[in-house]
């Protein structure tokens, strides 16, 4: 059966348009109540997620697809992480804790308010998993708090919001760093193994698989202070024109 999703304003990514992690994580809780597997999902954005308006998720022999009228914006698959090999969990947490202090996205870029990386969003508003490349080419670090907004009733993140933390940190993982064209997210594929509970502090690791012209690919990790792994997944990013 057809249902109907709406993408509230403070979920967003670019400005105007929700978040892929975001979405992604929600469409990907629905798939696994509809097709189960081992909850490895793989999400296809096909076009901006418009906010506010009141999209249909329609099921398709073993897909999900959202869709706004006739335009397919996303859709989801049964996916794999079995082949990715994250790095081991940061052990320096003074230098995860000073990526929460001078990390994430600034005034002047265009994501300063997504809700995942925006510095311009409030503690329990935005998510504020702040981080940048490095240490080393091909990597990322960030810090990210889970807050008490994100959670369900026993304290856990949920799935959508752990989809977010995995996806900008990507970003910067695959980014050259001379090259700082926006990207955004055009496939995300993760699982949610143990989610971090309220106030957990957490490191997102990022590293870069590859590039093919404009497009980037990378992987990313959430660990927990303790070195519990909570989610991993893979992405690949559509670098804009100039």
């Amino acid at each position: 059966m057809d249902e109907t999703l709406i993408i509230g304003r403070g979920f967003n990514g670019p400005r105007l348009s929700g978040n892929g992690g975001y979405v992604g994580g929600l469409l990907a809780g629905r798939f696994d109540r509809q097709f189960g597997g081992d909850g490895a999902v793989e999400i296809t954005l096909r076009a901006p997620i418009p906010l506010e308006v009141p999209l249909r998720i329609a099921y398709d022999g073993e897909a999900l697809m959202l869709r706004d009228g006739e335009t397919l914006l996303c859709e989801a698959r049964a996916g794999s992480v079995d082949h990715l090999k994250p790095p081991p969990p940061p052990s320096d947490w003074t230098e995860v804790m000073h990526r929460g202090d001078v990390g994430g996205s600034p005034e002047d870029s265009d994501f300063h308010w997504c809700i995942v990386c925006g510095r311009g969003r409030g503690v329990g508003d935005g998510m504020r998993v702040f981080g940048a490349s490095g240490p080393g080419p091909g990597r990322s670090l960030s810090c990210y708090v889970p807050h008490a907004a994100h959670a369900d009733a026993a304290g856990r993140i949920k799935p959508e919001f752990l989809w977010g933390a995995l996806d900008c940190p990507g970003a910067w993982a695959a980014q050259d760093a001379d090259d700082w064209r926006p990207a955004l997210t055009g496939r995300m594929t993760a699982k949610v193994l143990d989610p971090p509970r309220v106030g957990e502090r957490c490191a997102v690791v990022g590293w870069r698989l590859g590039a093919e012209g404009r497009k980037l690919y990378s992987a990313t990790a959430l660990y927990t202070e303790q070195g519990r792994l909570c989610a991993i997944g893979h992405c690949t990013w559509i670098v804009l024109r100039s």
